[in-house]
């Protein structure tokens, strides 16, 4: 794993694409073995993240995310933990790039982590209603367990997202009323 030069860091954080491309063509990286040396979680000492949820957290445009992905970029990449861009793009709400991940190829509806939480019960966790309604739309379930067993209705339970649980039923509610076909 390499760290990424401080120019090449500053040109994306500064979402310059032309400069990014510039200095890729130049210097040419492996973008998915590359680490970003920050304060990710805010702790005091700096973390090493993959350049693809630094650029994530750090709120680079879509096209900037698109140029990386062109240059190399894997967005189906997880971390140790089975976190991908796309937990990091709903936690981020960060609608854009779930919408990218989606046009990559990137399933809506599972997941890679260890303890079976969606993309659906995380956003439904973060109280996000729209992210919520997206993802339904394009086929999550409302019915689906972790591997606990706990349902996406129970995370927002837990939370204490009343409003996420009133949405939830809901849309539970209508779902069920289309299969009847009322």
């Amino acid at each position: 794993m390499s760290l990424l030069s401080d120019t090449l860091k500053e040109a994306i954080a500064h979402d310059s694409l032309v400069h990014t491309r510039k200095l890729l063509e130049k210097h040419p990286i492996d973008l998915n073995d590359t680490d970003v040396l920050c304060d990710a979680y805010d702790v005091d000492e700096p973390d090493e993240i993959p350049l693809l949820f630094w650029v994530i957290q750090i709120g680079a445009s879509r096209e900037m995310v698109e140029m990386l992905i062109e240059q190399g970029l894997d967005i189906t990449q997880l971390n140790r933990d089975g976190l991908s861009a796309l937990d990091i793009s709903i936690k981020r709400r960060r609608r854009d790039l779930v919408e990218l991940c989606a046009e990559q190829g990137v399933s809506l509806t599972t997941t890679q982590r260890r303890s079976g939480l969606t993309p659906l019960m995380l956003a439904a966790s973060l109280g996000d209603q729209e992210m919520v309604a997206y993802l339904v739309e394009r086929g999550a379930s409302i019915d689906d367990t972790d591997k606990r067993g706990t349902t996406v209705l129970e995370y927002a339970r837990i939370l204490g997202q009343t409003k996420m649980v009133e949405f939830l039923e809901g849309l539970k509610e209508k779902s069920q009323k289309e299969k009847q076909g009322v």
